[in-house]
C-alpha cells in the first residue's frame, strides 16, 4: 500500500513539472513582449490580461534605481526604482512609488533613470510594498499620445476598432480587463 502512495506522489510530480515546463514556453500575444526575468507565476497573454491581474497599471517616470545583491546567494537580482505616476489606468497609487523587480542574468529589460513606462503592479506583503507583475515587461511610453503600434489586435474579437494612442491602448485594457 505505501508503494502505492509513493508512486502516485511521484507521478503526480512528474505531471506538475511537465505543465510548469510548458508553461514556461509560452509564447505572447501582441501588446507584451516575452520575458526571462524570474518567470514565476502568472504569465500575461496580452493587454486585458495584464489590467486584470494587476493591482495597480501606471505611467511613471523613473527618477532612480538601487541594486540590491543577488536572491538566494547567486539567483535573479532585485532592483528598486523610484518612480514619479503620472497617470493611474489602475488604482490609487501615491504621486511617487517604489517598484520592486527581479531580473534574471542577462534580461536586458531594465529600466532606465529618466524614461516612461507603463508597468503593471502587484501588491507585496509590506504595506505599501508594490512588484512588477511577474511575466510582464514595462512598456516604454514617451507620450500618452503617441500612436499605438501594437494596435491592439485583441481588439477585433470585442468589435472594437485598434486604439490610436498609448492612453487609448491602456483605458480600453483597464475597462475590458480579464480577470480569469
Amino acid at each position: 500500500m505505501k508503494k502505492t502512495k509513493v508512486w502516485l506522489l511521484a507521478g503526480a510530480a512528474l505531471l506538475l513539472a511537465g505543465a510548469g515546463i510548458g508553461a514556461a514556453g509560452v509564447v505572447l500575444e501582441p501588446g507584451l513582449a516575452p520575458t526571462n526575468s524570474a518567470d514565476v507565476g502568472y504569465r500575461s497573454h496580452d493587454d486585458r490580461e495584464l489590467a486584470g491581474h494587476s493591482d495597480e497599471l501606471l505611467w511613471a517616470q523613473i527618477t532612480g534605481r538601487k541594486e540590491h545583491e543577488r536572491l538566494f546567494g547567486g539567483g535573479p537580482v532585485r532592483v528598486e526604482y523610484t518612480a514619479q505616476v503620472r497617470r493611474a489606468f489602475k488604482g490609487t497609487p501615491p504621486a511617487t512609488v517604489v517598484v520592486n523587480v527581479a531580473y534574471g542574468d542577462d534580461d536586458a529589460t531594465r529600466m532606465a533613470t529618466g524614461r516612461s513606462y507603463v508597468v503593471a503592479i502587484n501588491a507585496g506583503r509590506e504595506p505599501g510594498e508594490r512588484w512588477m507583475s511577474p511575466g510582464s515587461l514595462p512598456v516604454e511610453t514617451a507620450s500618452l499620445d503617441a500612436p499605438d503600434a501594437q494596435q491592439g489586435e485583441y481588439n477585433s474579437e470585442l468589435g472594437q476598432r485598434a486604439p490610436s494612442t498609448q492612453a487609448e491602448r491602456w483605458t480600453r485594457a483597464v475597462t475590458n480587463a480579464v480577470n480569469d
